[in-house]
């Protein structure tokens, strides 16, 4: 979002007339970091590794806890069960996997070749959409973050890795190319 804003602003302020915004998440690929001691070498006894996906998102940075937790205090708060996110998953899945098989999403995902040692395919849908969830399925999954929570691994949001552009331009100049712009940024 931040590089959408930056666009909007450059060419705001007359920088430029189009811009190709965008921006990921490799939360696959994250590494682990070396605490400070490793720079200059560790004793005799262990050393401390850190989760980037920890540290850079899924960390509460006000309150130092997992977000996972914040679902939870936002249920409790709310008055949200577990039923009700289980059943708002059930209907996210469902309307997700139709999308997907309507072809709803075939002209905003580029089709990407992966190669592996042992397979060549195309990547060419999300794979996070499990068409196959059911009710009871979900219902069976234990509490991920509070023993007694509400907040599973199927009513939750997944660690993904992601990609997005955008073209964000002057209007004039959208139309002078023939473009029906999508969306205005009013401020």
């Amino acid at each position: 979002l931040k590089s959408v804003a930056l666009a909007a602003q450059a060419i705001q302020a007359g920088q430029a007339q189009s811009i190709v915004a965008g921006g990921m998440e490799n939360m696959s690929l994250a590494p682990y970091l070396l605490d400070a001691k490793a720079r200059s070498g560790y004793r005799l006894g262990d050393g401390q590794v850190y989760d980037v996906i920890l540290r850079d998102g899924l960390m509460c940075a006000t309150h130092g806890y997992h977000m996972g937790i914040t679902a939870e205090n936002v249920a409790k708060e709310y008055g949200i069960t577990r039923e009700m996110q289980d059943e708002l998953a059930l209907h996210s899945q469902r309307k997700a996997a139709a999308a997907i098989e309507s072809g709803a999403f075939t002209a905003e995902i580029v089709p990407v070749n992966v190669v592996t040692r042992k397979k060549t395919f195309v990547f060419s849908q999300d794979e996070f959409p499990k068409a196959n969830s059911t009710a009871e399925a979900l219902g069976a999954l234990r509490p991920a973050f509070d023993k007694a929570g509400t907040v599973t691994a199927g009513n939750a949001s997944g660690i993904n890795d992601g990609a997005a552009a955008l073209v964000i331009m002057e209007e004039s100049a959208a139309l002078a190319a023939g473009l029906t712009p999508l969306a205005r940024i009013k401020s």
